[in-house]
């Protein structure tokens, strides 16, 4: 069984974009992302597949928000039982304001879903996050699941990230960093970090990371995903917005 994405947003992994129109109540966003490897919190979720992700959002001038964002995803690998389950689709209502000059709060909860998830291997959840961004380059965030991936316990990521300009290159550098407590769900925690770095070409955004994750221990191989899916990793992301 695999850990479940998602997820976007912060960590997200893949987020929507909360950027108001002045002259507009309601805005509409979207994207369109190819991924050589899907991996969210360190793991493959296409264990080293490339994925096809698609997500769409409204906006109101008030700060609330709501988008939908689906993946293909990958869970079993060769000579696994089939699970039934080739893509994973989020439903996400939140809200996000500016308390200061520079310093962003956003509120949210999603819904992870898996159409087509066979007896047994359904492991939809729900997921809160809170998340602060501040100095224009910096985001904290902590997502909390009652009952993450149907294991009957709760799962809470701890993250923090940065994104920077690289001078006028063109290109930008992002970092990011978190802890997953899953020891009520799983009996164990494990962190992960991702450097990447960014650069516009014309209307797509390219960016290429590294993702690796540390305290990946037997008890969550056992029961989330095979360690072999928490190595160390390189995948490459074109995005298209619109």
């Amino acid at each position: 069984m695999r850990p479940r994405h998602l997820l976007l947003v912060l960590a997200c992994s893949p987020a929507l974009a909360h950027a108001q129109d002045a002259d507009r109540a309601w805005s509409f966003e979207g994207n369109v992302t190819a991924a050589s490897d899907f991996v969210w919190r360190g793991i493959s979720q296409t264990d080293g597949d490339a994925a096809l992700q698609a997500e769409a959002g409204v906006a109101h001038a008030s700060g609330v928000y709501a988008g939908i964002w689906a993946s293909r995803v990958k869970f079993t690998s060769p000579g696994d039982e089939d699970d039934g389950i080739d893509h994973e689709v989020d439903y996400t209502l939140g809200w996000a304001r500016e308390l200061a000059d520079g310093i962003e709060l956003d509120l949210s909860a999603t819904r992870a879903r898996y159409p087509g998830a066979l007896p047994g291997y359904d492991v939809s959840y729900t997921e809160y996050v809170a998340s602060l961004s501040f100095a224009g380059y910096y985001t904290a965030a902590v997502a909390y699941s009652p009952d993450i991936f149907r294991l009957g316990g709760k799962g809470i990521y701890y993250s923090a990230a940065a994104e920077y300009p690289l001078g006028d290159s063109g290109f930008g550098l992002k970092l990011q960093t978190g802890w997953y407590d899953l020891d009520d769900a799983a009996g164990d925690s494990y962190g992960d970090y991702m450097v990447g770095v960014t650069r516009a070409f014309g209307p797509i955004d390219a960016e290429l990371q590294y993702t690796d994750t540390f305290s990946y221990g037997q008890a969550l191989s056992d029961n989330l995903d095979d360690a072999s899916k928490a190595d160390g990793r390189i995948s490459l992301l074109l995005g298209w917005s619109f």
